[in-house]
């Protein structure tokens, strides 16, 4: 990962997500290298219960930058604490490109609609919990499962033939009420 990349990811990502995750009280741990690609981004530990959090970057609005998130549960990776664990994704992405960037929503509920099937069984069998969604260092956490049931009203919703302001128009909808910042 060019290095760049991996300096907006800590910024718009981790950063803000670990300050969330700290004032929620969890205990944090992050790796000590930050371009390895062993280990989670964050994990965090409460109550005897681990989340194993994968954190993205989002440039822009391309599907192909979600690939990272989907393939880190699948890894075996090392974990500090033997607690019972969660994987999470965090999705974030620079404040100026905020407006265009929630269209990425829009982008993945097409991804998750098209084999709503597939998506329920990984979630159930590499144990998601939640997906965070950092906007200008604000924190949004909405559970896998909560997601996956509006990729499906959203594949009810809309097809390839909707048109794309429609389709986004319907993504933003479903998320409205998770997602605590307005579009201005």
């Amino acid at each position: 990962m060019p290095e760049e990349y991996r300096f907006k990811e800590e910024r718009f990502v981790i950063e803000p997500l670990m300050l969330w995750l700290k004032k929620a009280g969890w205990e944090l741990q992050k790796p000590s290298h930050p371009t390895s690609a062993k280990g989670w981004d964050i994990e965090a530990r409460r109550r005897k219960e681990c989340l194993l959090i994968e954190a993205k970057y989002i440039s822009g609005s391309s599907i192909s930058s979600l690939a990272g998130l989907v393939a880190a549960p699948l890894a075996k990776r090392d974990k500090r604490w033997n607690d019972p664990s969660w994987c999470c994704w965090a999705i974030g992405m620079r404040p100026q490109v905020e407006r265009r960037g929630r269209h990425m929503y829009q982008i993945f509920f097409d991804y998750m609609a098209r084999n709503s099937e597939f998506w329920k069984h990984y979630g159930e069998d590499l144990r998601m919990k939640y997906i965070f969604c950092v906007q200008a260092g604000e924190v949004t956490r909405i559970p896998f499962a909560a997601f996956l049931r509006m990729a499906k009203l959203y594949g009810g919703r809309a097809n390839e033939k909707t048109p794309l302001e429609d389709r986004r128009r319907i993504a933003e909808g479903l998320l409205s009420r998770h997602l605590k910042r307005a579009v201005s």
